[in-house]
């Protein structure tokens, strides 16, 4: 992967306590998608009222996570439901 920049992920405490919670699978499914993350971070949708905020759509769930610099900081990954209460809709 010669020329391709990887982002740094550091993960919350929220992110940590809440991958605890997910199924094996999920987990899995949600590695995977991290590897393509922290090649190009601003390919997912932004969240509108968060600047420099996005989210990652999988399954039942979603990621949210913020850019700072070239480190990306995993806020959470819950429902969707709960996401958009606490963060709104993207």
């Amino acid at each position: 992967m010669t020329g391709v920049l990887l982002y740094e992920l550091f993960a919350t405490d929220t992110f940590i306590k809440d991958l605890k919670s997910l199924d094996k699978p999920s987990r899995e499914h949600l590695g995977k998608l991290l590897k393509k993350l922290r090649e190009q971070p601003d390919r997912f949708k932004p969240l509108k009222s968060y600047p420099n905020h996005y989210r990652l759509r999988f399954e039942k769930y979603r990621l949210v996570y913020k850019i700072e610099g070239h480190t990306v900081a995993l806020l959470s990954v819950r429902k969707r439901d709960i996401v958009y209460k606490e963060f709104g809709r993207g």
